[in-house]
């Protein structure tokens, strides 16, 4: 319920921004709904995914091999070197993934809100609340987006390089300089990842070989994780035909229809080609789940400065209000399974406070119901 509550809170703000878009109100509203989400997912106690891993990593800093990213080890060592805990880790974590996106929306579109309001539902548990050095590195990427279009490369080069020493996968991002801005042909988007869909959908194999082989290329660290990835029997699983299938395809036709007014957006071709390479990664990748999903964030966030920009080319104000309405729905189903405090998502049900903890101490029931979450997901990617 209390996912929900702050859906809710988000929704209206975002309401209040579609309706009032000048600067001032858009700094304040966009400030509530950041402050809101560094909040949750910072001050959040034994509360969502892999929150036990990183505490083992805080407290075994000295021991760590080199196989952890330099800016995260950076970044921890300076906060217990200051006498900080792990939970300071998470706060100062998510203030500057929420600060970065923020200040890069505000930019990107007139509607920073309804941005956040999606990366809230899109993206928000997974980076937020699981897996918290990509979320750096994704942020970092997102920001550095605004540097394409004027041509300013050292800028962009150098947030990318440091998104790469909090997760190495950033690097994918460098060539993409040279591409990202330009304007494809709506039948080039749509067959291209239309192929894609029948692939999937008929369960045609081919990646799994080009993958390893390439790993092989990169040496023997990427070779053992390739193969790892493609025998481990927790992520050598195929993407099945889901609610997100038909969603994506439905999205992409939606966007499709207003190509040209984005198109003609600051910043709408770069984010069009940033989600239609999530796209290309969620259907061609299907037979790599575990290594699709986590590339594809770095993509997947596009969305959630293009999914506004539908809104900026309707001219009426209940047309932009109802669109927004669409565009919350369609976002919420993708993490319906925690608003709903289904058994998967029994590690974020209830929220735990850090605050909250502090001020009246008693038992966490944070590692049993990670358990849980863990072996709900692993049943059901086993069906």
């Amino acid at each position: 319920m209390f996912y929900l509550i702050c859906f809710g809170i988000l929704f209206v703000l975002a309401v209040l921004n579609v309706q009032m878009h000048d600067k001032l109100s858009t700094q304040i509203l966009s400030g509530l709904a950041a402050i809101m989400l560094i909040g949750i997912a910072g001050l959040r106690y034994e509360t969502g995914g892999d929150w036990d891993a990183y505490t083992n990593i805080f407290a075994n800093l000295e021991s760590i091999d080199s196989g952890i990213e330099e800016g995260f080890m950076f970044l921890c060592q300076s906060i217990k070197s200051m006498g900080g805990t792990v939970q300071h880790l998470f706060f100062v974590v998510t203030l500057i993934n929420i600060t970065l996106i923020t200040c890069a929306l505000r930019r990107y579109t007139q509607y920073p809100v309804v941005g956040l309001l999606c990366y809230y539902c899109l993206l928000y548990f997974q980076l937020e609340m699981i897996y918290i050095r990509q979320a750096t590195a994704v942020a970092l990427c997102f920001f550095a987006l605004q540097y394409i279009r004027p041509k300013k490369i050292v800028p962009y080069m150098l947030f990318i390089l440091l998104a790469c020493t909090f997760h190495r996968v950033a690097v994918l991002m460098i060539p993409l300089y040279f591409v990202m801005d330009r304007k494809l042909p709506a039948w080039l988007y749509l067959t291209v990842i239309g192929i894609g869909a029948v692939i999937m959908w008929a369960g045609v194999p081919w990646i799994k070989t080009i993958f390893l082989t390439v790993s092989g290329w990169l040496g023997d660290a990427y070779a053992e994780k390739a193969e790892s990835y493609t025998e481990n029997a927790f992520y050598n699983v195929n993407r099945g035909i889901s609610v997100g299938f038909v969603l994506n395809l439905a999205i992409l036709a939606v966007i499709m229809f207003f190509k040209k007014q984005i198109d003609e957006k600051p910043y709408g071709t770069i984010m069009l080609n940033m989600f239609a390479a999530s796209l290309m990664l969620y259907y061609y990748g299907y037979e790599l789940i575990e290594v699709s999903n986590r590339v594809r964030l770095f993509f997947l966030i596009g969305l959630i400065a293009l999914l506004p920009m539908i809104l900026e080319v309707l001219p009426i104000f209940m047309e932009r209000l109802a669109a927004l309405v669409v565009v919350a729905m369609y976002c919420f189903v993708f993490s319906r399974f925690i608003f709903f405090e289904q058994p998967r998502a029994a590690a974020y049900n209830p929220y735990q406070n850090y605050i909250e903890y502090k001020i009246n101490p008693r038992p966490s029931t944070g590692k049993q119901r990670l358990e849980q979450s863990k072996h709900e997901f692993n049943n059901e990617r086993k069906q």
